[in-house]
């Protein structure tokens, strides 16, 4: 049986970047993958639906200079090159990733693992020992099996649709409904969104979520909330999408039903009853370092719960391995980013102003809008951004920025979180000009009303 240091289960974002971080640090490693590399966030996840939302973002744009004589025609697009274009990222960023676990020396073993006792991972009639092991399996998209659910497609079929459907219903209003909901109905398609829950976003700051309803309902996207999906029938002209609303029944006719009720572990190859391997719900039990009750054996991604996001991967894989190499680095330390690739864009980090004073502070709310930025002028650009501080110490709580280029902005937000900047510190901070980050320290100092630029 071939000797390893680390054994790591799953080629997504987190177990890759742990295999490579393990072997920089001498560790002689084997990494685990069933499909491909780079798991679902580079295949059929966050980076093909970027893509897609990329492309009619442009298209709004284009749709917007033509409005303002600014360009003559909006043209047309192919569907089916966009796809193309979307297909030859991913496989550029897959042989990016096995690149570099070659270049590294980590050994791939394509094929479906499974954990066996005593930290040996049998994969293709093998086995392997393991001096620790990492579960980094993931998840997959979930069908809630309502009369009819054959008839849906699901997240990846979705993004792999080669022609473009005149109409969907999407099932679910979270982030990946948003997200395809956006992409779709910027290339022309009807889009209904149907929500269980009476709101949209519930848990992020009340007044960005204002902003972005508004603007998907500016994009024609039907909007359908505390509506229970009851059951998808095939009609001639194609699918109908049975609900139910305020104890009434309704139906939207459409060409395709898009199955966006979340994701669930995939706990393939791992028997946790028989390996009695201790679970927190439907997800595995970690510590703040993500070791499981297993001597050796550590859990990071999607099948611990929390943020199924690949950078709380990342930062999950890099605690494991700390803890490997004996450092004492834990998870959680630091604010995690969460962002929807909505059109706009919605990004936040800390705490609301209700769970600031759930928390025991006394929050107060600074707010900057595009429209009085020179960046966004420029670009054409329109959010705003929303900073939360407490007014006993003058800290900041959370930062919130609904817009474009939000996901980039929110890491100046992070860092200001993280390290609870004061407005003082605000103040004394020199920010390039003119630029969109110039709207966070507006936001900040506006809380206190000390911003220079809102009246």
């Amino acid at each position: 049986m071939e000797q390893f240091d680390v054994l790591v289960i799953g080629g997504g974002p987190g177990g890759y970047s742990l295999g490579i971080a393990a072997a920089k640090a001498g560790l002689k490693v084997a990494l685990f993958e069933k499909e491909h590399l780079g798991g679902t966030c580079l295949n059929v996840g966050c980076i093909p639906t970027k893509y897609l939302v990329d492309k009619a973002l442009a298209m709004d744009k284009v749709r917007a200079l033509v409005k303002k004589d600014i360009f003559r025609d909006a043209g047309t697009f192919s569907f089916k090159k966009i796809q193309a274009g979307k297909a030859e990222v991913t496989g550029k960023l897959v042989g990016g990733v096995q690149f570099l676990l070659k270049k590294q020396g980590v050994q791939v073993v394509t094929g479906e693992a499974a954990l066996k006792g005593d930290r040996v991972v049998s994969c293709g009639g093998k086995e392997y020992q393991g001096k620790y092991v990492v579960i980094a399996t993931g998840s997959q998209p979930m069908m809630i099996p309502i009369p009819g659910h054959e008839l849906c497609i699901d997240s990846t079929g979705a993004l792999n649709l080669q022609t473009l459907p005149r109409s969907m219903v999407v099932m679910g209003g979270g982030v990946i409904g948003l997200e395809l909901a956006c992409a779709f109905a910027g290339y022309g398609t009807e889009v209904t969104v149907v929500e269980l829950m009476p709101e949209l976003m519930p848990k992020e700051q009340k007044e960005a979520v204002r902003v972005v309803l508004k603007a998907l309902k500016q994009q024609g996207i039907r909007l359908l909330t505390g509506a229970k999906m009851l059951r998808v029938e095939k009609t001639p002209a194609g699918l109908k999408a049975v609900y139910e609303q305020d104890g009434k029944e309704g139906a939207v006719e459409a060409e395709q039903v898009l199955m966006a009720a979340g994701r669930k572990p995939n706990f393939s190859g791992i028997d946790a009853a028989a390996l009695g391997l201790a679970m927190n719900g439907k997800f595995i039990a970690v510590d703040s370092h993500q070791r499981t009750n297993l001597p050796g054996v550590y859990a990071i991604g999607d099948v611990v719960g929390g943020y199924q996001l690949a950078h709380a991967a990342y930062a999950e894989g890099e605690a494991a391995l700390a803890d490997m190499l004996g450092r004492d680095e834990p998870y959680g330390t630091v604010p995690v980013p969460v962002c929807t690739y909505t059109i706009p864009c919605f990004a936040s980090v800390g705490l609301t102003t209700e769970a600031a004073k759930e928390a025991g502070y006394d929050p107060c709310l600074g707010s900057f809008d595009y429209s009085a930025n020179g960046m966004a002028l420029a670009e054409g650009a329109s959010g705003s951004v929303y900073v939360v501080m407490d007014k006993a110490t003058k800290t900041t709580l959370g930062v919130t920025i609904v817009g474009e280029n939000a996901s980039e902005m929110i890491a100046f937000g992070a860092d200001a979180v993280r390290d609870r900047l004061t407005v003082e510190q605000w103040q004394r901070m020199v920010v390039a000009h003119p630029s969109l980050c110039e709207m966070v320290r507006e936001a900040a100092l506006d809380a206190f009303g000390a911003s220079i630029h809102k009246g």
